[in-house]
Parts: structure tokens; C-alpha cells; sequence
């Protein structure tokens, strides 16, 4: 019984602690950290992990980084402009990639700009092999998770 009365005790502490903390925080920071709980909690639903890396999936710390930045509204980093160039086939997947379009609609001379500044002559074969790795993380991927029906999705071009 007295058990009982200490995790109520202590549930009842951690909810006031929790909502102090919230209120310290800006808007911004609020929802980003709400994004990735949503990303956590679906991922752990569909694919059983929170992180890719888990699974041991050729690209998954591109993709985990990648949705990390953008959850946080990181747009800059190319790991972020690479998961968002490849949105589609990852939604598809059931990878809960958030939507920049709005936002940035040429996101793939923006990865490619931003491999510029950072690999110089090289990056037109950067570029190149970073989208084929996580291209593969898709087919690796795709090989694990169960297949969608073909009628449910508009994008079910990249599933044949």
C-alpha cells in the first residue's frame, strides 16, 4: 500500500516539475520538442526502434540526423536537405519526415550549394554518393518493413 502512495507521490512531483520546466521554455522550443516525441513514438510504433542506427541499415545516421534537424527546424545541414530531398520515398516507407517544401523548394541545389562550401572540387561525387547511401537505406528498409497496399498511397510509384 505505502508503495503505492510514494509513485503516486512521485508521478504527482514529476508532472509539476515537468510543466515548471515547459513554461521556462519559448514556443519554438516547445513544439520542436513535441515534433520529436511525435517522430520517437511513431518510429518505435512502426519500425519497433526509435533510432535507425538500431537496425543496422546502411545511411540510418544520415537519416537519424537528418530527422533530427529537421524536427529541430535545423534546415541548413546536409543531412537534413538530404533526408528532405528523398521525402517522398521515406513517407512512403512510413518514415515520418517533416514537410519544408513550403519552406525550401529547391532543397537539392541547396544540398548540393552546401556540399560545395564544404568538399570543394569533390562534391559533385559527395553529393552523388550521399544520396545513393540513402537511397539504399530505402531499399534496406523497404525489405524490412511490411509492404503498403498500392492503392492506399499516391506515391506508390516508388514501391515497384
Amino acid at each position: 500500500m505505502a508503495w503505492k502512495n510514494v509513485r503516486h507521490y512521485l508521478k504527482t512531483i514529476g508532472k509539476k516539475g515537468g510543466k515548471a520546466r515547459a513554461k521556462k521554455l519559448s514556443t519554438a522550443k516547445l513544439s520542436s520538442q513535441a515534433r520529436t516525441a511525435i517522430t520517437f513514438r511513431w518510429m518505435q510504433k512502426r519500425f519497433g526502434v526509435e533510432h535507425f542506427a538500431e537496425l543496422a541499415l546502411p545511411g540510418a545516421e544520415i537519416v537519424d540526423v537528418g530527422l533530427r534537424h529537421l524536427n529541430n527546424r535545423n534546415l541548413s545541414s546536409i543531412e537534413a536537405l538530404a533526408v528532405a530531398e528523398l521525402r517522398p520515398k521515406l513517407r512512403f516507407l512510413g518514415v515520418p519526415v517533416p514537410d519544408i517544401s513550403q519552406n525550401m523548394p529547391q532543397t537539392r541545389t541547396l544540398l548540393y550549394q552546401a556540399m560545395e562550401k564544404q568538399h570543394g572540387d569533390m562534391a559533385y561525387v559527395r553529393f552523388c554518393a550521399l544520396l545513393e547511401r540513402i537511397d539504399s537505406f530505402c531499399d534496406a528498409l523497404a525489405s524490412i518493413v511490411p509492404t503498403p497496399q498500392p492503392t492506399t498511397h499516391r506515391n506508390r510509384r516508388w514501391y515497384t
